[in-house]
């Protein structure tokens, strides 16, 4: 062991010191290692080799003087040596301190200890004893000294090394005794980057040169001067950025870095760098005590800590090391890279496809790869890398199926064995999806696996589900999505959200078939994908609970599967904000539909879909730039998203158009043959521009008869009932029709196409609470959400808080008991204050006094 004074080092101590020390201020550094030593009684400084550890404690010390500084080395085996080393330290920094007594003691380790124990408790306030290279410290003994020596009293404790020993400081961490300096500060910021290359001589250095080094090495010192001494700052201006092979740092991870480490913690971390392991499971199958070489090494700064994202500089330092250590095995050690995909491959097969395929490809085991391939291709295509697997595959392809053909198409010679249909099925797919323009996928999808036809797809849907094999299975969800989205179909609802007839049914049940079968097989975006589109058929045929519970629940186990998931999953989206749309959650819809146009690139025909409902969205809010944007998406998308979908740019001008008051302008964009228009929904739109422009007679002529009522949307068949109520001269039949239209909202809460009307509906809607409606609270919530603007308020004084309360539980079917016990009073209390209201309101019945309070305002 090496004592050393902070000031004047010995020889011995000078010679550990880096042969460029760091030669430029870091007051950030210095700082923090200086609040670090207030906050705590324990400072640990831990980073890896090369960090600067230990100049930049000495520098904080130089500046704060009065610092016992002690090196530990490799022969330091015994307590009595590590405690002598202390008091002499101690001796040095402070003269007045009596430790004869401690060196009286040696060979006594506990006597030593105690009176070390003395000494340092009479050293003065705010003395600190430095502990360097303490990693060294590999004796228990020598480790249960340095223990037991933290847990005096008097000065502080600044432990610095590569890694912190075993000295049970667990209890002190919990009592926030123990305070970190780790790498994240240690390491060098793109300004101290460059004053240090200054510092050794580099006077002229093209900053973003320096930028470039510093993004590379993050900052870690040792990897900084590795590039200088190899004159990358010198260079000409390179036509591409540096990279981790640009910094020549190899050998210093070898010796340092890897040279430093227990045999174990070595050999896993160079197989856990060749595969990017930072998964305990994953480390467990790569070594036997995989997890805990893992912990060692996240402990130690080498690897990122599991689930965490490391952010700059770490980021790039974990990223240079490993790319240098890969290097390392792959030149030493092949046979190692192989074994480790290998393993790879196989634990990664359940939960990412790719990159399982890909690994086994890189452990030179085509059997494998093409097994993978051929078992996971489904959830390959449905997470939209099945083309450019199969690419990567191509010699793993030829080496066993003998394809040399470019395509993947599995036509080659070379070897007499036939690949497996499912591998077949697999190359047919990819060359469909490579090959052919994105717009019909399930019809090419279709042609290349033979499999059901594409125009009478739905009928059949359900047996290609049932079968339980791949092909089926994406059969079924490729020409299944197709099917709610038919070529020539109007839409429901709103634009562009109806497939055919008696399409949505079969439909929806296959898709349902479909999900269970790649539950099953181990495809879990692909199930995903499947009941994505299931809450999307359960929206359009009116079992809108329904859907919004699965499309919440897809969406939250695609959230737990990452990114890749997103875009398989699209139509939960656009599913939870139909709904929300038809029952006017408003809110919840823009967020849905807004989520459908950022992670829809691959699907341009659900993100014109979404764009047609934002443009109602706007026109119901009163949003002219939010009316725009949509506008401008569907612009943008590809024609054959918008037309055979039924999106109608005419039907959405018309909407606009009407809602600002030109109902003439809104007449002329009509088109006779447009689906949108000659829709359930688009009559009932054509019927309200009719009707405003004075012409009664045709605004009936215009509405759909009741011939297939059965087979609308919930939304379309209250959109008529109310567009009849409205033309209707009877006010009998009127309020016949309202309340129909107000049972269909009510049964699956589809609010909005009364929501439309609403300020049409006023008066009629007034006179319903008097004639008396099941629905009476629906009635309420419409006439208070829109009524007209200046409504005079009854003033205040007129009821007492009270009565204000139990008026505003009229609308409701609660019974006088259940008011009293809602409000917390005795039923006798409510009718005298029902008496009050009454007589206030000038009424003499429940209904009465609800329509009053909403004609007066007063709900």
């Amino acid at each position: 062991m090496t004592i050393a004074d902070h000031a004047t080092p010995s020889v011995a101590r000078h010679a550990r010191v880096p042969a460029a020390p760091l030669a430029v201020e870091r007051p950030r550094c210095t700082a923090a290692i200086a609040a670090a030593v207030v906050r705590a009684p324990v400072v640990l400084v831990t980073a890896p080799p090369g960090f600067g550890k230990t100049t930049a404690v000495r520098r904080w010390a130089t500046q704060r003087g009065g610092v016992a500084w002690v090196t530990a080395d490799a022969f330091d085996a015994d307590a009595c040596r590590v405690l002598g080393a202390v008091a002499h330290a101690v001796a040095r920094a402070h003269p007045s301190a009596r430790t004869a007594a401690v060196a009286a003691a040696d060979g006594a380790p506990g006597r030593m200890l105690d009176e070390l124990a003395d000494v340092l408790g009479a050293l003065p306030s705010g003395a600190v004893v430095v502990l360097d290279d303490a990693h060294v410290l590999a004796s228990p003994s020598a480790r249960r000294a340095a223990a037991e020596l933290l847990r005096l009293p008097g000065p502080r404790f600044v432990l610095v090394g590569r890694t912190v020993p075993d000295l049970a400081l667990h209890r002190a961490r919990l009592a926030g005794d123990v305070t970190e300096v780790g790498p994240a500060v240690l390491a060098l910021t793109e300004r101290e980057t460059g004053a240090l290359l200054r510092a050794w001589g580099a006077r002229a250095v093209d900053p973003r040169a320096v930028a470039d080094v510093w993004r590379v090495t993050g900052g870690w010192p040792a990897a900084v001067r590795a590039a200088w001494a190899a004159g990358l700052l010198h260079r000409a201006r390179a036509a591409r950025p540096l990279r981790p092979a640009d910094v020549p740092i190899g050998d210093y991870v070898r010796e340092e870095v890897l040279g430093g480490l227990p045999p174990a913690t070595d050999a896993f971390l160079r197989r856990a760098c060749v595969g990017h392991v930072a998964d305990a499971h994953v480390a467990e199958a790569l070594v036997p005590g995989g997890a805990r070489a893992l912990d060692e090494c996240v402990a130690r700064g080498l690897l990122p800590a599991p689930g965490v994202r490391p952010t700059a500089p770490c980021a790039a330092w974990h990223d240079l090391l490993a790319w240098h250590v890969r290097e390392l095995v792959a030149r030493t050690e092949p046979g190692v890279v192989r074994a480790v995909h290998a393993v790879l491959a196989r634990q990664l097969a359940a939960v990412d496809a790719d990159a399982a395929v890909q690994h086994a490809v890189e452990a030179h085991a085509p059997s494998v790869a093409t097994e993978l391939l051929a078992e996971r291709w489904p959830e390959l295509l449905a997470r939209g890398r099945l083309a450019d697997t199969v690419r990567r595959c191509a010699p793993s392809l030829r080496d066993v199926t003998g394809d040399v053909s470019g395509d993947g198409a599995g036509e080659g010679t070379g070897t007499s064995e036939r690949p497996s249909d499912e591998l077949a099925a697999a190359q047919a797919v990819a060359a469909a999806v490579r090959t052919q323009p994105r717009a019909d996928l399930a019809a090419r999808v279709t042609e290349a696996l033979g499999g059901v036809g594409h125009a009478g797809a739905p009928a059949a849907l359900r047996d290609a589900a049932r079968r339980g094999d791949a092909t089926g299975t994406v059969l079924t969800y490729l020409v299944g999505r197709a099917a709610l989205h038919a070529p020539g179909t109007p839409p429901v609802g709103v634009p562009g959200e109806r497939c055919g007839v008696d399409a949505p049914v079969l439909v929806r049940e296959a898709l349902a078939d479909a999900a269970e079968v790649a539950a099953v097989r181990g495809w879990p975006v692909l199930a995903l994908a499947c009941r994505a589109e299931h809450a999307l058929a359960c929206a359009r045929t009116s079992r809108l609970g329904e859907a919004r519970r699965r499309a919440r629940a897809v969406l939250t186990e695609a959230a737990a599967l990452g990114p890749a998931a997103a875009p398989a999953v699209v139509a939960a989206h656009l599913a939870e904000g139909l709904v929300a749309w038809w029952t006017d959650d408003v809110a919840t819809a823009r967020r849905a539909l807004a989520a459908v146009l950022r992670d829809g690139t691959a699907r341009p025909e659900l993100v014109a879909r979404a764009a047609a409902v934002l443009v109602h969205v706007g026109v119901a809010e009163g949003d002219a730039a939010g009316v725009a944007s949509a506008l401008a998406t569907l612009d943008a998308a590809p024609p054959a998203a918008r037309g055979p979908a039924g999106v109608s740019r005419p039907f959405l001008a018309a909407s606009v158009r009407l809602a600002s008051g030109a109902t003439g302008d809104a007449l002329a964009l009509v088109g006779r043959t447009d689906p949108a228009f000659t829709s359930v929904a688009g009559a009932c739109r054509r019927s309200e521009m009719l009707l405003r422009a004075g012409e009664r007679r045709a605004a009936w002529s215009v509405l759909p008869d009741d011939a297939r009522q059965g087979s609308w949307h919930v939304a379309d068949l209250v959109a008529v009932h109310v567009a009849r109520a409205l033309l209707h001269d009877d006010p009998r039949n009127a309020h016949a029709a309202l309340e129909r239209a107000l049972a269909a909202s009510a049964a699956e809460g589809v609010v909005r196409p009364l929501r439309d009307r609403a300020a049409a509906l006023r008066r009629l809607l007034l006179a319903h609470l008097g004639r008396g409606s099941a629905h009476e609270d629906l009635v309420t919530r419409l006439l208070t959400a829109d009524g007209p603007g200046g409504v005079s308020r009854e003033p205040g004084h007129r009821l007492t808080e009270r009565e204000r309360h139990v008026l505003a539980c009229l609308p409701s079917h609660m019974t006088v008991g259940e008011i009293g016990a809602a409000l917390f009073v005795s039923p006798n209390t409510v009718k005298t204050h029902v008496r009050s209201v009454y007589r206030k309101l000038g009424v003499t019945s429940r209904r009465d006094a609800v329509r009053t309070a909403v004609e007066r305002g007063l709900l």
